[in-house]
């Protein structure tokens, strides 16, 4: 059964390239959520298993508060993929227990080797 990973990105055809990669990598795609209330919402649906997550996002709401939410509420980590991965970002996503950071533009071959280590990793 394939692992189920939520886009939480803000910019569509982002979300859409992302969704494919990963689809074509082996993936489901639990859901893209441009904003933390649809993240949380999709989460509270369950079955998601990882999100992808970028630090700005719509609303107002952003990366760090969202993660944090996924995590203490639904056990949800994330893999961070933005352009905005500075050390205080980095630092405040900790409480999140984050899988890892891939910096924007988006480079497949890390996004799939970082999800592929946590989930051989994971138990």
């Amino acid at each position: 059964m394939p692992h189920r990973i939520m886009i939480v990105e803000d910019e569509a055809i982002l979300a859409l390239d992302l969704s494919d990669l990963l689809e074509d990598a082996g993936y489901e795609i639990a859901g893209i959520a441009r904003d933390m209330q649809a993240a949380l919402r999709l989460a509270e649906k369950g079955s998601v298993d990882l999100a992808t997550m970028d630090i700005r996002l719509a609303g107002g709401t952003n990366g760090v508060d969202t993660a944090l939410k996924l995590w203490q509420e639904h056990e949800v980590r994330c893999l961070f993929i933005s352009a905005s991965l500075d050390e205080k970002t980095r630092n405040q996503v900790q409480p999140a227990q984050p899988i890892g950071f891939v910096e924007k533009p988006i480079r497949e071959q890390e996004i799939i080797a970082s999800l592929d280590a946590h989930f051989r990793c994971a138990p």
